[in-house]
């Protein structure tokens, strides 16, 4: 049995796929089996093309759609590893991710996840450090990549990724439910983890109105979580709703300015200097 299951579930990604794989097949950390779960792609000669990349480490599974949490539960219950890695078709890891991850997880029986910083490609890039993991962040944003090694048995003993959540946000919604406090985490200040940034991508395709939805029905899932760390709901809505009121004042004010005689005879005087200054400092 391997180490670590590295999931990868695969609706019409075939042009990045094979990068995904490969980033796993050079791992330093080699005790690995990777599941490629092909999650009803309508693309042409799919599960012919996806088929070609199983070997004596690599399984390949087809099912109808059913989405991305479906389908990564089926795979995860399909592997064999002790931890779970799950990796999207169009991302990649660094070489060194499985053998720095893993030996957190040897070493630290309370840890139940691991993650690293991440380094975005494609049309955008540049890297980012995680924030410190706490519970109230988390109920404010999702604080981890999806792309995070954890163990196999607390995935069952929580009872997966919740397939409802069909719009996004699953990964957001399993983390809160694997992790509740700061111990049980563990951040490597390193960007092992590769995001690509393309011009169509799974969330950046969620739509207003879903995004809203999705985040509603995690709202309604962890109320009274959520009343645990802000007990005054409507005295902070009110607060917010001052705030928005002041922000559109802001710009009321600040567009006011930029349109006046005064600022646009400031900005035209300037402007000489401006010049000679970025001359001076090529």
């Amino acid at each position: 049995m391997p180490k670590v299951s590295v999931i990868i579930p695969c609706y019409n990604q075939l042009a990045y796929i094979a990068e995904a794989i490969d980033s796993v097949k050079r791992q330093l950390f080699t005790d690995y089996e990777i599941i490629i779960i092909n999650d009803g792609s309508t693309e042409k000669d799919a599960v012919e093309f996806l088929n070609k990349f199983a070997d004596h480490s690599t399984v390949v599974l087809h099912i109808a759609n059913c989405g991305v949490s479906a389908a990564r539960n089926y795979a995860i219950k399909q592997s064999t590893g002790t931890y779970i890695l799950p990796l999207d078709a169009d991302d990649c890891i660094t070489e060194q991710f499985l053998n720095a991850t893993v030996a957190i997880l040897d070493t630290l029986p309370e840890v139940e996840a691991v993650r690293t910083g991440v380094k975005y490609f494609g049309l955008i890039n540049h890297e980012e450090m995680l924030p410190v993991y706490s519970r109230r962040r988390h109920l404010q944003q999702n604080v981890f990549v999806n792309t995070t090694l954890f163990r196999k048995s607390s995935f069952l003993n929580v009872g997966g990724y919740d397939e409802k959540f069909a719009v996004g946000w699953e990964d957001w919604d399993f983390f809160l439910r694997l992790v509740e406090r700061e111990s049980q985490v563990y951040t490597i200040e390193k960007p092992y983890f590769l995001y690509r940034i393309k011009p169509s991508s799974r969330n950046a395709d969620l739509l207003h109105d879903l995004r809203c939805k999705a985040e509603q029905q995690l709202f309604k899932k962890y109320l009274d979580l959520y009343l645990q760390f802000y007990p005054e709901p409507l005295s902070q809505i009110r607060e917010i709703e001052f705030l928005t009121k002041e922000k559109s004042n802001f710009e009321q004010v600040k567009q006011s300015i930029y349109q006046s005689a005064s600022y646009r005879l400031g900005h035209a005087l300037l402007r000489p200097v401006k010049w000679i200054k970025r001359f001076i400092n090529r």
